[in-house]
């Protein structure tokens, strides 16, 4: 049997090439989905596949039928995620796979498109037709949502390394961010009534669990409530795929507490037009739906103050043209 694991490199050396294709990576990858923000709602945090490799005892789970194609106009509407016997991602650029596929070690969900270096231009320009079916002895596990997003992983990964010949690594660079800090007046949020999960489904069966936390997100027409949420979860899992940058937490607040936010402020904005090159501590452009750095300060007594950090960042060392089939 061949072995698909995904060749993943031990030892980080930054080598960060050329500049990604942001805008026209997002615009596809998540013209077929939710918003990030409604996303992260339902997805499971959880680690991805090891970078340092696994031994011969253990599993390493796969698609038992692979078909990849490129897209055409009789594929039908644009579409991505898991069914329930398998994945699908139709008329998007393997960008978005990738995007699934690798997670950070720290961060739950998609990887962000500026956190992968090192594409050439096919993987967000060219689009595909992916469709995948899960082998029948790992259905049972494919079907409980806690397991569905890490044999996800896994077996985009292997897909990845089989068709696509990819060897990557983890890196970092320095990068644009914002530092999520207590705004003047201080925080207008109070700790929360409960952490107990069976509580909170008790008492709010409207909402929904953040799976991977003990968080639960209700959203309603007008706004957002969230109960025994962290500060960790707000500035890593919510805000950064509204506010376009990673996103730290320096509120020095440990706690979980009980919150909500315009539903409006967490919608994520259309990528922006091409600008000038600027300071990596500058804001971002403004742009008619950025209402998340008002709304912060005005519902939470928190704001985002631009900065520069280090970001982790996934560094594709090879990729080939998917094999077709």
């Amino acid at each position: 049997m061949t072995d698909c694991r995904v060749r993943v490199r031990s030892k980080v050396k930054p080598c960060f090439r050329g500049v990604l294709r942001l805008a026209t990576a997002a615009a596809l990858l998540y013209a077929g989905v939710a918003g990030m923000a409604q996303a992260a709602f339902a997805q499971v945090s959880a680690a991805p596949a090891s970078a340092g490799g696994a031994s011969a005892s253990e599993k390493h789970p796969k698609f038992e039928v692979i078909s990849i194609r490129r897209h055409t106009a009789e594929s039908g509407p644009v579409q991505t995620g898991p069914t329930p016997d398998g994945f699908r991602s139709i008329g998007l650029p393997m960008f978005g796979i990738f995007q699934s596929a690798y997670a950070l070690p720290n961060e739950p969900g998609l990887l962000r498109g500026d956190q992968i270096e090192g594409d050439p231009g096919w993987l967000t320009g060219e689009l595909y037709d992916v469709v995948a079916k899960v082998d029948q002895a790992d259905l049972a596990d494919w079907q409980k949502p806690a397991m569905r997003q890490t044999l996800l992983r896994a077996m985009l990964q292997a897909m990845l390394a089989e068709r696509c010949k990819v060897v990557v690594h983890y890196g970092s660079k320095e990068a644009p961010v914002y530092d999520l800090v207590i705004a003047k007046g201080g925080p207008k949020f109070k700790q929360a009534e409960t952490v107990d999960t069976a509580e909170l489904r008790r008492k709010h069966p409207e909402g929904g669990m953040m799976r991977g936390s003990g968080t639960m997100a209700a959203q309603g027409p007008n706004r957002t409530q969230f109960y025994a949420i962290s500060m960790a979860i707000l500035a890593n899992t919510i805000l950064p795929s509204v506010a376009d940058r990673p996103v730290v937490d320096k509120t020095g607040l440990t706690g979980y507490y009980d919150l909500a936010l315009p539903s409006s402020a967490l919608h994520r904005p259309p990528p922006p037009p091409p600008v000038a090159s600027q300071p990596l501590d500058a804001p971002s452009p403004p742009r008619e739906d950025e209402s998340i750095f008002t709304a912060l300060p005005e519902a939470l007594g928190l704001r985002l103050e631009p900065a520069k950090g280090q970001v982790e960042t996934l560094v594709i060392d090879h990729v080939e043209r998917p094999s077709e089939n």
